[in-house]
């Protein structure tokens, strides 16, 4: 038996596609290219969503602390905005600065109104209710002053209990200090407040955060006539950013830490600090 075979032939008949298939696949790939493209978006952008509206906008606390935030009228500037504007960059963010006192700051932190501030002590009541940005971006430390000749007035801790003591409301200077309910202490809104009251001679002491007070100080009339008690509580205070944990950018505070380490290891605090405290500091006003 002979067996004949035949070569097989395959024919690929090419019919024309429907307007309908046509869009329907165009749709298909821009669908797949725009999931793409925001995957590649939310790991850049930190986007958040708030009352169902997508935000780019943070809500940055302020205050007058110079030189870490020197507000006027018309305009601002100080190491803080400095920092906050390259975070903000890195993370593609716009800032929204909304004004208030120190302490009603603490408050719109705790209540969510605000989305984040700076120059904060880290303290366990506020941790609450606040996110601590890691790792600081600076490091402070506490002294008491007094009017020039005086230093001797305070030579040690227990001297605090024969005076009264300035320091501004809501504010953490070292936890022995500020739960001590026996030191006689006058609340006031800012630290040029109290500078002022001690240069007419109004308190026996004030207290601060040396990075902050001592420029306050130099920049005031009283400059000649306050200097440093002889006692140091030598402790440190370091400063961080915090983001209020009622915040939907509470999620993203990693992303945050990330970004804020890559610009503290690169140098950046350096660089602004000089800008404001070098002898030829000439600061840029916004």
């Amino acid at each position: 038996m002979v067996v004949s075979i035949r070569p097989l032939r395959l024919e690929v008949v090419m019919k024309p596609v429907s307007s309908y298939c046509m869009r329907s696949l165009v749709l298909l790939a821009f669908s797949a290219w725009s999931s793409m493209v925001a995957a590649i978006s939310y790991i850049g952008l930190p986007e958040v969503k708030a009352a169902g509206i997508t935000r780019t906008e943070i809500r940055v606390a302020i205050d007058a602390w110079p030189p870490f935030r020197i507000l006027n009228e018309e305009s601002y500037s100080g190491i803080d905005f400095d920092l906050w504007t390259r975070l903000a960059d890195a993370l593609e963010l716009k800032i929204d600065y909304v004004r208030c006192p120190w302490i009603r700051c603490l408050k719109m932190m705790e209540d969510g109104n605000v989305d984040a501030m700076g120059g904060l002590a880290l303290r366990p009541e506020r941790a609450v209710y606040m996110e601590y940005l890691k790792p600081p971006y600076y490091r402070c430390s506490t002294v008491f002053y007094v009017r020039k000749g005086e230093r001797q007035r305070i030579r040690s801790y227990q001297d605090l209990y024969q005076i009264d003591v300035g320091i501004v409301s809501g504010s953490a200077y070292f936890q022995t200090f500020d739960h001590d309910q026996k030191i006689h202490k006058v609340n006031v809104s800012t630290e040029k407040q109290l500078v002022d009251m001690l240069g007419r001679d109004r308190l026996a002491a004030i207290i601060g955060t040396d990075c902050q007070a001592d420029y306050e100080i130099a920049q005031s009339p009283y400059n000649d006539v306050v200097e440093k008690a002889e006692f140091r509580p030598g402790n440190s205070v370091d400063l961080y950013f915090a983001i209020s944990k009622k915040s939907p950018y509470r999620a993203h505070a990693e992303m945050f830490s990330k970004a804020l380490r890559r610009l503290l290891n690169n140098g950046a605090i350096d660089e602004i600090r000089n800008a404001y405290l070098a002898p030829d500091a000439k600061p840029v006003k916004r």
